[in-house]
């Protein structure tokens, strides 16, 4: 027990002399002590235990228990945030009684013949000695507090806010109070599901310092329709001129694609990312390209994302290298088939987090964990993102409709215009819903106007300027096939142009915009592609996408022009 400066401070006094005992606790009550008296070492452990003295005196020749031992058993139970100065008295005036008395946990020594004034001086200083560790340990304790508060609330701040916590199954084991790691999950408007898992250099307070503007900017641009790769190739940016030359992130990161039946993935410096499918097959396994994230000012010119076909029953799983470089008390590591077989096992039963997590603790036992534990499970299936059509329509009266459409002069209007490698490098989309938000606030149908813009947008790159046909897509993993041709073809893309503008015409309750995309590309036949829709089956598959089809679903109308390479839309809600 700590003393505090208006309490009496407690001395025990370990003699088998009753005369010493008196002789001491005389000088040490004209100290201020309040002193009790113990003449073996067993008798002087037990009284330790009952009164918790800030100061103990020990002799060493005693019967039953003699000091050295009764000066291991008080220091082992010495509690951590204490100090109790424990003095042997002796008139063993040896260098070998003086190795031993501090190996048994002595933090000094007296030696009989002494003068009173000698030993109140030093019994001041070791008292001061204790003082000042006692500061010290409040300090410690106050720091801890903060430290407590300061990770709950980069808690709440980064994982609290994470996207769909009841399905997305995290492991997050901590080397210290402040992880090293971090994991984010959040929802792009057009119903991808965008995960990172990143290991900042180290762990604890320093290794933590760039998780909480990472993870704004993850959910920020994720939410506001950026691609995956953008979202990287912004992080890395911020990241580099952020952090010290000596700390950054090796990272992992995947977009799941229930529209494409994809998954996209990025892998910088974490170990292997995983694809099992339902039966706990490892169907892909990615390996690092890149180097962590904030190591270069750019990303490397060849990066790009890996794409791979999906089943709605597979998992896509991230790693630490905790988990794979945990030790037991052989020096062995857990290492990547103890975690396959683990992972294996968490598919089957559906309970990856838990296995594994298991796994490595039967593996290390009690052994200390010497960095962060973290894994990402998520499920490929059941991301289906649903839209709703012209919000509000019905409610909108016959005479609304008509001013609506009388109406000659928008209240705004947005143009942009991209051509030649600007189209490959630059994502409109975005930016367009920034003006909208920008200007009329932000709106939960936006969701529906953003896959409105995203479709067409898409539709005049892809069909238009690139001339992809969407017959790459009529395979289980045309998807995958579709993405590489189209990189190759936007990274040789010299020429061609996509005009985009938007207007928005208000009233009282609701509004109007209208969108038009122009493209260089060749056009379409629409005529042949309405009558190719009314003569398909029903119950055909489409694996090509939601395309004009869904645009159609969530417009009031939708015209093509000149060859099919101007498209308009008019999107109408009612508040």
């Amino acid at each position: 027990m700590l003393a505090g400066k208006n309490d009496v401070k407690l001395a025990l006094v370990v003699d088998d002399s009753a005369m010493q005992c008196k002789v001491l606790s005389v000088l040490l009550k004209e100290q201020g002590y309040r002193v009790f008296t113990a003449n073996d070492g067993a008798r002087g452990v037990a009284m330790y235990v009952k009164y918790k003295p800030d100061l103990v005196l020990m002799d060493i020749n005693m019967p039953i228990m003699n000091g050295y031992e009764a000066a291991r058993e008080i220091k082992s139970l010495s509690q951590d945030n204490s100090l109790c100065p424990l003095i042997f008295i002796t008139s063993m005036d040896t260098d070998e009684a003086f190795i031993e008395c501090v190996d048994a946990g002595g933090d000094g020594i007296l030696v009989r013949p002494f003068s009173p004034k000698v030993f109140k001086a030093k019994i001041k200083s070791i008292q001061r000695i204790s003082d000042l560790y006692a500061q010290v340990k409040i300090l410690q304790q106050e720091q801890q507090k903060d430290a407590e508060l300061a990770e709950q609330l980069m808690s709440g701040v980064i994982e609290a806010r994470n996207f769909s916590l009841d399905r997305i199954g995290i492991i997050k084991k901590p080397a210290a109070l402040f992880s090293g790691d971090i994991q984010l999950t959040a929802l792009s408007p057009n119903g991808d599901v965008n995960v990172m898992l990143g290991d900042f250099t180290g762990h604890g307070l320093r290794s933590s310092i760039g998780a909480i503007p990472l993870a704004e900017t993850f959910r920020a641009m994720t939410k506001k329709g950026f691609l995956l790769f953008e979202i990287i190739n912004q992080i890395n940016h911020q990241l580099y001129d952020l952090l010290p030359a000596d700390l950054f992130l090796a990272a992992g990161f995947a977009s799941i694609s229930s529209h494409d039946k994809s998954v996209y993935v990025f892998n910088a410096g974490l170990p292997d990312a995983y694809l099992f499918s339902e039966q706990g097959k490892i169907k892909h396994q990615i390996s690092s390209s890149h180097p962590p994230i904030g190591v270069l000012p750019k990303l490397l010119l060849d990066s790009k994302l890996t794409v791979f076909g999906i089943e709605e029953t597979d998992r896509m799983i991230l790693i630490s290298d905790g988990i794979v470089e945990a030790r037991n008390e052989h020096g062995e590591m857990f290492d990547f088939d103890r975690f396959e077989q683990a992972a294996k096992h968490g598919v089957i039963t559906h309970k990856v987090s838990e296995c594994v997590l298991n796994a490595v603790n039967d593996f290390c036992q009690a052994m200390p964990q010497e960095d962060d534990i973290s894994l990402i499970d998520i499920p490929c299936g059941g991301w289906e993102h649903v839209l709703v059509a012209s919000h509000g329509i019905t409610n909108i009266s016959a005479k609304q409709l008509d001013d609506i459409y009388l109406a000659t002069e928008p209240a705004w209007h947005w143009q942009l215009t991209l051509s030649g490698k600007r189209l490959a490098s630059i994502n409109p989309i975005p930016m367009a819903m920034n003006q909208i938000n920008d200007i009329e606030g932000h709106a939960e149908h936006w969701q529906s106007l953003y896959s409105i813009l995203t479709e067409l947008f898409i539709n005049s790159l892809d069909h238009g300027v690139l001339g992809l046909s969407s017959k790459l897509k009529a395979s289980a993993d045309g998807f995958s096939q579709y993405y590489k041709e189209r990189e190759l073809r936007l990274k040789n893309l010299a020429h061609g142009f996509i005009e985009l503008q938007i207007c928005h015409y208000p009233f009282p309750n609701g509004g109007r915009i209208m969108i038009k995309i122009q493209d260089s590309g060749q056009g379409f036949d629409i005529k042949k592609y309405y009558e190719q829709r009314v003569n398909k089956p029903a119950n055909k598959l489409e694996l090509s996408g939601r395309g004009i089809e869904l645009v159609e679903q969530l417009c009031d109308s939708l015209d093509f022009q000149d060859n099919g390479n101007v498209v308009e839309a008019s999107y109408v809600w009612a508040s």
